[in-house]
């Protein structure tokens, strides 16, 4: 039996006041990974072999020491006023409110990722609340067995459940993260029926794409869903999330599969950057390196993001260990690049940078790939298209160009019409 509400309102979520925009800026939001070390094994994750793989130099978790350094740099270097963390799971990293008392402390407002296993301990919410987390972003992959059936634990949904629960009478606010795998797709809408149920303040959906571990083949005709099968119920989703004003947000799907009302919903490399609550492209280039996801080694030194640099950056990112076997060359690169970066941004503008990287980052590092229809879409500037492994599986004929406006280069053209909730921490630059 689980804990679930049973009804909505059944014990009614303290009502929120966030303030809300429809400003769109690049994001302060830093991203770190403080080891591949989990206690699960769902079979989406973006690092399973890593977790597999206990002797990978990834696996172990970093020293407490090192993961302040990184916040540090985050917030004096890059200027991010907020973070997710991760892990694997951050809630069994042993050091993890030492951790976020250090954010909090800096103004690197934190936030953690988590499967919610271990926050449906008694007594756990009440310790974050006191360390000073900002929210959680809780793995929500289905209702019931599918969830247990998507992460690979049976009695994970009921733990999950009651770690909500704890969330809404602590007084924690928390959001959804729903990756929309075969099984989960035709129960979207239940997942949007329980971020209202139990007051949300977002969902994201995101598309099963390959990135990092599951380019080695996990995907498959059993687990991936077809854009036009995801369709019909993330619409019944989002109109409902809509409806109960709680945030929706789509990650990774053509914009073409959204229905005209929720385009601004929709987000692909190109717009992540201007959603608060995803990740600054030049803070996250420095933490993706692998010094910055090992227990072992120097932190690389801090850089700035240019295109000019950007194929030996795009290598390192590939290899995953450039910067450890030629660290002296890495720092070299890395010293030189910051200062041709800083020229560069402030003649081109970060924007424009941005974009550019964003437009790397899906065609060479995912490979995503156009319909020949594409070309006649108004959006096609600004949108990625279908994720090259999914093009594998799939074709790209489900294209449906978009028509019903003048062709763009402006990424925020759809998303400049969305509500977003703003934290008061971010509101200095987020709503400026």
């Amino acid at each position: 039996m689980t804990t679930e509400l049973a009804t909505p309102g059944a014990t009614a979520p303290t009502p929120k006041s966030f303030d809300k925009t429809r400003k769109r800026v690049l994001t302060k939001r830093a991203v770190m990974w403080l080891g591949q070390t989990c206690n699960l094994r769902c079979y989406f994750c973006y690092f399973l072999n890593r977790i597999d793989d206990a002797h990978h130099e990834e696996h172990p978790f970093m020293s407490i020491e090192k993961s302040k350094a990184m916040c540090t740099t985050f917030r004096e270097f890059y200027g991010c006023t907020s973070i997710d963390i991760q892990g694997g799971e951050p809630t069994i990293y042993p050091d993890i409110l030492e951790l976020i008392r250090h954010c909090h402390d800096i103004g690197l407002y934190p936030t953690l990722i988590t499967n919610g296993l271990q926050l449906a301990k008694p007594g756990q919410l009440e310790k974050y609340k006191e360390a000073g987390i900002r929210d959680f972003l809780v793995s929500l992959h289905g209702i019931g067995d599918i969830h247990d059936e998507v992460v690979c634990k049976k009695g994970s949904y009921v733990k999950i459940i009651a770690a909500i629960e704890g969330m809404v009478r602590v007084g924690i606010p928390f959001r959804f993260n729903c990756t929309m795998s075969k099984p989960v797709v035709p129960i979207l809408p239940d997942i949007a029926q329980k971020a209202i149920d139990y007051g949300a303040n977002a969902v994201n959906y995101l598309a099963f794409n390959p990135f990092e571990d599951q380019e080695t083949g996990i995907r498959t005709h059993d687990n991936v869903a077809k854009y036009s099968d995801i369709k019909p119920e993330l619409t019944k989703a989002m109109d409902m999330l809509e409806a109960a004003e709680i945030e929706c947000n789509v990650r990774y799907l053509p914009l073409c599969m959204a229905e005209e009302r929720h385009r601004k919903n929709f987000y692909n490399f190109q717009q992540l950057s201007y959603d608060h609550h995803e990740w600054d492209y030049q803070s996250w280039m420095w933490s993706g390196l692998q010094p910055q996801r090992m227990k072992e080694g120097a932190l690389t030194p801090a850089f700035r993001m240019g295109v000019r640099d950007r194929v030996v950056m795009a290598n390192a990112h590939r290899s995953r260990d450039w910067a450890v076997q030629k660290p002296g060359l890495a720092r070299m690169v890395f010293t030189a690049q910051h200062a041709v970066a800083r020229a560069e941004q402030a003649v081109r503008g970060k924007d424009a940078m941005y974009r550019e990287e964003a437009m790397i980052r899906a065609q060479y590092d995912a490979g995503y790939r156009y319909h020949d229809g594409c070309e006649q879409c108004a959006a096609r500037k600004v949108c990625d298209g279908f994720h090259g492994d999914y093009a594998d599986l799939f074709g790209t004929d489900e294209a449906t160009p978009i028509t019903d406006i003048a062709p763009t280069e402006d990424p925020t053209v759809f998303i400049q019409q969305q509500d977003k909730i703003v934290e008061e921490a971010d509101k200095a630059w987020a709503t400026a």
